[in-house]
């Protein structure tokens, strides 16, 4: 069970697009929390010459090429400092379908760098796209192959209930900016309210 002075990060990225081999991430966002509170917020943009990004896109997440230009950095440094605390064994890692998108946009910059993709952080993912399904198809936590349990989850189409992170504000009467979601950090701020109410109804 997890402690109440546990420490989380919770992080998300924004994306050229959804492919999982060649979308580049333009947007690291992370926040370190404990207890209800968060005590760290780091919010980078990744320096990428040949970046493209669908109207579409800037659309849904509020992309501005001034913003960009004004705060993108070199990717692999904001990489390295990202990796301080994502393989920081003290942290616990929290985000919205990390499992299903956002740890392959890690992997593909590790790649893209020359670097062997490093997954060992898995086992510390709570995935609040998976437990959130889990709460509402009133399933309980195993005691053992957590994170193959989250796995199973997100990919089990029998589960019908909607679980995006709009509907999880909702749901948990979470007070919410509808205009702000798809920002990577008001969106992870987000994500830690609905992972604290999931936390207290699943017992974590």
């Amino acid at each position: 069970m997890l402690t109440y002075d546990q420490k989380y990060i919770v992080f998300d990225t924004e994306t050229e697009g959804l492919n999982l081999h060649s979308s580049k991430p333009w947007q690291i966002a992370w926040i370190v929390c404990q207890g209800y509170k968060v005590i760290e917020t780091h919010n980078r943009f990744l320096d990428f010459k040949d970046l493209e990004i669908p109207k579409i896109v800037q659309k849904l997440t509020g992309f501005s090429w001034d913003t960009y230009n004004k705060k993108k950095e070199d990717p692999e440094t904001v990489l390295a400092d990202f990796e301080e605390y994502l393989y920081d064994p003290q942290y616990k890692i929290i985000g919205q379908n990390l499992l299903g998108f956002d740890v392959y946009m890690i992997a593909e910059l590790q790649r893209m760098f020359g670097r062997k993709r490093d997954f060992t952080y898995f086992d510390r993912i709570y995935d609040t796209r998976a437990l959130g399904k889990a709460h509402r198809e009133g399933l309980e936590k195993p005691k053992e192959n957590f994170l193959s349990w989250q796995y199973k989850i997100i990919n089990d189409r029998s589960l019908k209930s909607k679980v995006s992170q709009i509907q999880l504000l909702k749901y948990f009467g979470i007070d919410f900016e509808e205009e702000k979601l798809h920002d990577a950090l008001y969106d992870i701020e987000m994500c830690y309210q609905i992972f604290c109410e999931l936390k207290k109804a699943m017992n974590l």
